[in-house]
């Protein structure tokens, strides 16, 4: 049977949906920041730990500070940080716990799944809305970063609603509608950088065919694009030549990288979007085979999917992080749920086996999370006990140097410090260099040899704490 005339029924099916994205997202929800991209999670939080006590000191609360590579705060060149703010409030009003960041993750996740379902419903139909968010809830790559505390379920939230807005404004076109696509799409790019890429595809939705609405198109590109353009260059000058971290992805990672991960990238797409993937490439088929050139939504939906090739190939291909897989995740979702529609046929009853495919589909996005995604979840305890030892038996002011690059440990210890990043001959001139107290022996890092002259220069007064500052 057919989701046409269901009614009520329709919305107990999202709401169902929801339920089932949310329990997925609540596994591990109370670990530490210590599971997969460990690094960037304790990076979030510690702009937020940096936060605490500048609350309302605008605009300089919202430049991102991080506890490495000084003695203090350091400023860096990143993306707005929308979560990193909200966290900070929510600590200073209910205390520090990891479980907070989670928590908001999951919110602004859950927030996707209802624009997804809402753009589908606008500019498909109700039922490839329905399918596109059933995709969205179980798909593991989606269901991992969908709980974690890094920019990503911000941007994800921001972009799907600026495309539901400025498709809302197609329809009633109203000033006040225009203004609030054009903030959204705003939050979309200062929330993560990359979705710059969903822009084109709001023009399309919004303003196809171009003819005589020039001037809204100005206006909409001006509003969407100055606040982006005022922070990414605050951020840029204000961070330094040391730290560029927006910029300078691309520049040297892309650029000027030679290694391509081919095998790593296969395998990040095999296990974390899976199968859904070639039923987007069925979409866009049959997209075609209706002779798009008529309909804004087709093209919006293809010229995103070009957007996301170009992105596979030029970042993905050499950065081998799963999670700058995610966002394909929204056009491959929605193309999903438009093939299924489709295959589905109308509301008399055609749409079963659609529905035993789509059904297949889900159940093995939720066998794939369990063979291959519970890796992500796991940490090591060794990093939180050590920094729990830092925070209770150091001064509030000592300067840690850590042995490797991870900076886990300065968040965890509320610490700020160094990191030694180079070869061990290097590393040991370095740390006769740099102006700390304790030097911190991170899990699996350095070569024996390393550790011996440590142990005969410095004594040990932790758990892989050593005392530098006094026997320099």
């Amino acid at each position: 049977m057919g989701l046409g005339g269901m009614g009520r029924r329709i919305n107990g099916i999202f709401v169902l949906i929801l339920v089932l994205g949310a329990v997925l997202r609540l596994k591990g929800v109370t670990n530490p920041y210590l599971d997969d991209q460990s690094w960037r999670q304790a990076d979030t939080a510690s702009m937020a730990l940096n936060m605490l006590g500048h609350l309302g000191d605008f605009p300089d609360v919202f430049f991102p500070m991080l506890n490495y590579d000084g003695a203090g705060p350091q400023p860096v060149e990143l993306e707005f940080p929308f979560l990193p703010y909200l966290l900070a409030w929510t600590w200073a009003l209910l205390g520090w716990q990891d479980l907070w960041g989670r928590l908001w993750g999951i919110c602004f996740s859950l927030l996707t799944l209802g624009g997804i379902y809402k753009f589908g419903k606008l500019a498909l139909s109700e039922r490839a809305g329905l399918w596109a968010a059933a995709f969205y809830a179980f798909i593991p790559l989606t269901t991992y970063y969908g709980r974690v505390v890094m920019p990503e379920p911000v941007a994800q939230a921001f972009s799907i609603w600026a495309l539901v807005a400025i498709f809302s404004w197609r329809r009633n076109p109203t000033w006040i509608r225009l203004l609030g696509a054009s903030i959204l799409m705003s939050g979309a790019i200062l929330a993560k950088l990359p979705q710059l890429m969903i822009f084109p595809v709001a023009l399309m939705l919004g303003f196809y065919p171009f003819q005589r609405r020039l001037g809204k198109i100005l206006v909409y590109s001006f509003l969407s694009l100055l606040l982006p353009m005022l922070y990414y260059s605050w951020v840029h000058l204000g961070a330094g030549e040391a730290s560029q971290f927006v910029s300078g992805i691309l520049s040297h990672q892309v650029m000027e990288g030679p290694t391509s991960y081919a095998e790593k990238l296969y395998k990040n797409l095999k296990y974390g979007l899976g199968l859904p993937i070639l039923l987007a490439l069925m979409g866009i088929a049959l997209m075609v085979r209706k002779k798009v050139l008529g309909n804004e939504v087709h093209l919006g939906l293809i010229l995103w999917s070009g957007i996301s090739g170009v992105y596979l190939v030029v970042v993905c291909l050499k950065i081998p992080l799963d999670y700058y897989l995610i966002p394909l995740a929204l056009p491959m979702v929605l193309l999903t749920g438009y093939t299924l529609d489709t295959w589905g046929g109308d509301s008399e009853g055609n749409g079963i086996p659609a529905f035993v495919v789509g059904a297949l589909l889900v159940g093995l996005l939720w066998v794939n999370q369990i063979l291959y995604y519970e890796s992500k979840y796991q940490w090591d305890e060794r990093l939180l006990t050590q920094a729990q030892w830092i925070r209770q038996h150091t001064e509030e002011n000592s300067v840690l140097i850590l042995s490797g690059s991870q900076p886990m440990t300065l968040y965890y210890s509320q610490r700020y410090g160094y990191r030694l990043i180079r070869d061990d001959l290097r590393a040991w001139l370095d740390l006769q260099e740099l102006p700390g107290d304790y030097l911190v022996a991170l899990p699996d890092s350095r070569g024996e040899d390393f550790w011996k002259r440590i142990e005969s220069a410095y004594t040990q007064v932790g758990p892989g704490v050593y005392q530098i500052k006094d026997q320099q």
